[in-house]
C-alpha cells in the first residue's frame, strides 16, 4: 500500500501506461501519434502548472516558446548538423532567457495586464516565424529528422519512448521542486504576495524562477514535437495552443503534478473517442463542441480538477462506511 502511495512509483506507472502503445503489438500508428500528442502537451502543461498553479502567474505566449525551440532544434540538427543533445541545450536555453525577460516584466504587471503582454509577445514571435523564412521556412514550415544520439538514429517508436521517459523525469523533478524551500516560497507568493514579502520571500527572484522553469518545459515540448512529427510550421504555435495549455492545467487540477497529465489525456483523448461514436462523430466539429460543453460544466460544478476525483470517491465511501458503523452502534 505504501508503494502505491509513493509519488515516484505513481509517476513510473504513468510512464508504463504511456509506453503500452509501443509495447503491445498491432497497435495502430495513429494511436502512437495520439499518445505522443498527449505526452508533449503534458510536458508543456507541467511548465504552465509551475507558473500558474504554484506561483500564480499567467502566460498566453508559451506556444511561441514551444515553436521557437522546435525551429531552433530543427535548424541546428538539420541545417548546421549539430549533435542532437547540443541542439536541445541551445533550443531550451534561448526560451529560458526570454522567459527571464518576461519574468522581469511580470514584476510590474499582474493579472489581465500580464496576460495581454505575454499574448502580444507570443504573437510577435509567431509573426517572426512567418517572416524569417531563411530560418523557419515561412508558411511552408521547416522539416526535421529523428534524433541521432551517440551514432544511433532513433526510430519513431524510440523517439516516443524518449518523450515518455522525459515526461516521467520532469514529473519527478517538479514534485521535488515543489516540496523544496523554493517551491514553498513560490506557493506562499501565490497565496499572498504581500504576506510572502513580509516573511522575507524574494518575489522578484521567484517570479523569474517560475517563468524560467515554464519556458524550459515549453522548449522541451517543442523539441519533442519537431523530432517526432518531423515538421513544424507557424499555424501550430497560435494563442489557441497557449489557451489549451491553460485549459489542460485547470481541467486536470491546478497546483498538482498529475493534473497536467490528466488534462492532456482528456483534452486529446476525449475528442478522438467522441469521433468514434455513431451520428455524433460523423458530424464535423460536433465532438469538439460537446467536449467543450462538458469542460464548462465540469469547471462550474467541479473546479478542483479531475485529478481529485479518485480521492473524493474514496472519501465518499469512507464517510458512508463510518456513518454505517455509527448507525449500527
Amino acid at each position: 500500500m505504501r508503494l502505491i502511495r509513493n509519488k515516484y512509483f505513481q509517476y513510473l506507472l504513468v510512464g508504463v501506461v504511456f509506453l503500452l502503445p509501443v509495447i503491445i503489438r498491432g497497435v495502430p500508428t495513429a494511436t502512437v501519434t495520439l499518445a505522443a500528442s498527449m505526452v508533449y502537451t503534458a510536458i508543456a502543461a507541467l511548465g504552465i502548472n509551475v507558473l500558474l498553479g504554484y506561483s500564480g502567474q499567467i502566460s498566453l505566449g508559451h506556444a511561441a516558446f514551444m515553436g521557437l525551440s522546435a525551429y531552433l532544434s530543427a535548424y541546428l540538427t538539420k541545417q548546421m548538423d549539430l549533435p542532437f543533445l547540443l541542439s536541445v541545450l541551445i533550443a531550451v536555453l534561448v526560451p529560458m532567457l526570454i522567459g527571464l525577460i518576461l519574468g522581469a516584466i511580470a514584476v510590474r504587471l499582474e493579472g489581465f495586464y500580464l496576460a495581454i503582454a505575454t499574448l502580444g509577445f507570443g504573437e510577435i514571435l509567431r509573426q517572426l516565424f512567418i517572416e524569417m523564412d531563411w530560418f523557419t521556412g515561412g508558411f511552408s514550415g521547416a522539416s526535421a529528422t529523428y534524433p541521432k544520439v551517440f551514432g544511433h538514429t532513433m526510430s519513431k517508436n524510440e523517439m516516443y519512448i524518449f518523450m515518455v521517459c522525459l515526461l516521467v523525469v520532469l514529473m519527478m523533478l517538479v514534485y521535488n521542486f515543489v516540496h523544496s524551500s523554493s517551491g514553498r516560497a513560490m506557493i506562499a507568493m501565490k497565496s499572498s504576495k504581500t504576506a510572502a514579502m513580509a516573511m522575507g520571500v524574494n518575489v522578484f527572484k521567484y517570479k523569474l524562477t517560475s517563468f524560467a522553469i515554464s519556458s524550459v518545459f515549453a522548449g522541451l515540448a517543442g523539441v519533442c514535437y519537431v523530432h517526432f512529427f518531423r515538421h513544424v510550421d507557424p499555424s501550430v504555435w497560435t494563442a489557441a495552443l497557449s489557451l489549451n495549455l491553460i485549459a489542460i492545467v485547470v481541467i486536470g487540477g491546478l497546483g498538482t503534478v498529475g493534473g497536467a497529465v490528466v488534462g492532456a489525456v482528456v483534452m486529446h483523448g476525449l475528442p478522438e473517442l467522441m469521433k468514434g461514436l455513431p451520428v455524433v462523430g460523423e458530424i464535423p466539429g460536433v465532438p469538439l463542441l460537446i467536449v467543450g460543453i462538458l469542460m464548462i460544466v465540469m469547471l462550474i460544478f467541479y473546479p478542483r480538477g479531475l485529478i481529485y476525483i479518485p480521492r473524493d470517491i474514496k472519501n465518499f465511501f469512507q464517510k458512508r462506511a463510518s456513518r454505517a458503523k455509527k448507525g449500527e452502534a
